[in-house]
């Protein structure tokens, strides 16, 4: 590919690979230890620039070590030393501290002291005035300070004229960056942008792409072509939503042009092989969807987490975009997303569960034989703490007087009760949506209808459906206890699964899975059990 001009040689441009930062959108930022080195080797070779080497969120997260690329982190990786490396903070994640200086001091030690050289600060336009003490105070601590403007489709000429001139009286930021965080323009609105931007900052700028209608690559040329000197990319596109420009493309395009001494072979070779798996994983990359959200102001969060849920098949995708469409979507609220979806899967007509059980005392009652064994304690406990009691299936050892809810979520067992539950039905609560697909059978009306979702490693309960990791009858359970805003939660009956290891380690998992991620569910049990648990 050549070039019809020769403005790239003039522009001296600077390619800023960020694919550790925007790719962590799709595996939270984890990145494996053999990768890693693979990366930084690579990069190396190959020559770019800048390495954005990750986020430096400033609020509490679980997510990878690249989320906050600490000190200690950045002093392991070995890139070689006349590479630029940055990393990006957003901008919001300064706005929840009042003290600035006691932020930044917790967060950030003087360049001098850093591998880090380049700091960029992520923002929407509303919020770069309250950003300005913060990037000053960084600029003193010796760093280069890059501005990167969030949603520039959404910002018109005369906002951006405005923020360049505040910008260029604080004398802090070094480079202005402008982000197509929809993938919406075009090479000729790109073309507009630049020369606004060109008669009104006198220093570098760069441009940030997203690849939502295939134009990635080539608004990338025109914004070099118009002045941009600092263009970003990552390997195979990697990042949100559908992606960005490619660094194997871009160093390959400048390569063959003869600009710069960039290798893009190294690059290629692990576009190839780590990447193209990473991508055959979590299917980033230019489709429908995200041109469609692209051309109806769509965050592309929405498409990712929508594409992510195996659930839905293209008709009902084209749905939530258009239902997405109607109400304000340019910035991700996944609970704004669950509503909608929710009205798809019909949870609108589900039981409301909060506060069923209001600062009661709730005993959930396994099946284990300790429950016969232990049959008057039990009983007395029950009147002792006024408990409400939540039978997991039919239990035949608790007199029917003594439960509020037979409870009930694996479709095989429901199956199985089928005609029990029926003689149940004013004090049954099961997942009937979600039921009523497989077993084509309809459910008594009294029966009280509490929507479930399994999705992996999610413990989410809502007020007329919760979302659990597995379909464990303990789960839906528990998802009811929190939603009801229980007082206390005591277990009878969870004595192990000797004979069935699978069972008991699925158990032994989710509350593992509890305890690590959900620690304020405090269970306690009243009978004897194998699991790791308090016991009474």
């Amino acid at each position: 590919m050549k070039i019809k001009n020769n403005m790239y040689m003039k522009n001296n441009i600077k390619i800023l690979d960020c694919t550790f930062r925007d790719g962590g959108y799709y595996n939270n930022w984890d990145f494996s230890d053999s990768l890693v080195k693979r990366y930084v080797k690579s990069i190396n070779d190959s020559n770019v620039d800048i390495v954005e080497v990750g986020f430096r969120f400033l609020t509490k997260n679980n997510f990878g070590k690249f989320s906050i690329t600490n000190e200690n982190l950045i002093k392991k990786l070995k890139f070689k030393k006349n590479l630029s490396l940055a990393i990006m903070i957003n901008g919001a994640d300064f706005l929840h501290e009042k003290n600035h200086k006691k932020l930044i001091k917790k967060h950030f030690i003087k360049k001098k002291f850093s591998k880090i050289s380049i700091i960029r600060i992520a923002a929407h336009l509303k919020d770069i005035d309250k950003l300005i003490p913060y990037i000053k105070i960084l600029k003193n601590y010796g760093y280069k300070m890059i501005l990167n403007l969030m949603q520039i489709d959404r910002v018109t000429n005369r906002e951006l004229k405005k923020t360049l001139a505040i910008l260029e009286k604080t004398n802090a930021v070094d480079v202005f960056y402008f982000a197509d965080s929809f993938g919406n323009l075009n090479p000729k609105s790109i073309r507009s942008i630049c020369r606004v931007i060109n008669n009104n900052w006198n220093r570098d700028f760069g441009f940030h792409a997203h690849d939502n209608c295939g134009l990635a690559f080539k608004n990338c040329l025109t914004a070099n072509a118009e002045g941009a000197k600092w263009i970003d990319s990552t390997i195979q596109g990697m990042g949100r939503g559908a992606g960005n420009l490619k660094t194997e493309e871009i160093l390959k395009y400048l390569s063959s042009n003869k600009i710069n001494n960039y290798n893009f072979s190294t690059i290629e070779k692990l576009a190839k092989t780590d990447f193209q798996k990473l991508k055959l994983k979590y299917n980033w990359g230019k489709s429908h969807f995200y041109y469609l959200s692209a051309k109806k102001n769509i965050h592309p969060s929405y498409i990712q987490v929508i594409l992510a849920d195996k659930r839905y098949n293209k008709k009902e995708i084209v749905k939530i975009i258009n239902q997405l469409s109607k109400i304000k979507s340019s910035s991700f609220n996944p609970i704004r997303l669950q509503n909608i979806v929710n009205d798809k899967l019909n949870f609108r007509d589900c039981w409301n569960a909060k506060e069923w059980c209001n600062k009661k005392n709730i005993l959930i009652l396994g099946q284990g034989n300790s429950i016969k064994k232990n049959h008057n304690k039990i009983i007395n406990f029950i009147k002792k703490k006024q408990c409400q009691v939540l039978s997991l299936n039919i239990n035949k050892h608790i007199n029917d007087k003594y439960i509020k809810y037979y409870l009930a979520c694996n479709e095989s067992r429901i199956m199985i009760d089928y005609k029990k539950y029926l003689n149940f039905a004013n004090k049954t609560i099961l997942p009937e949506t979600r039921v009523n697909k497989l077993m084509q059978k309809k459910f008594p009306k009294k029966i009280k209808n509490y929507g479930m979702i399994v999705k992996r490693e999610r413990f989410k309960p809502f007020g007329k459906y919760c979302e659990i990791p597995n379909n464990l009858a303990i789960s839906y359970a528990l998802a009811l206890c929190h939603i009801g805003k229980a007082k206390n939660i005591f277990l009878a009956g969870f004595d192990g699964y000797k004979k069935r290891k699978n069972l008991d380690l699925e158990m032994n998992d989710f509350l593992l899975f509890l305890k690590k991620h959900h620690s304020y569910v405090k269970l306690k049990s009243i009978t004897p059990t194998s699991y790791n648990l308090k016991k009474i």
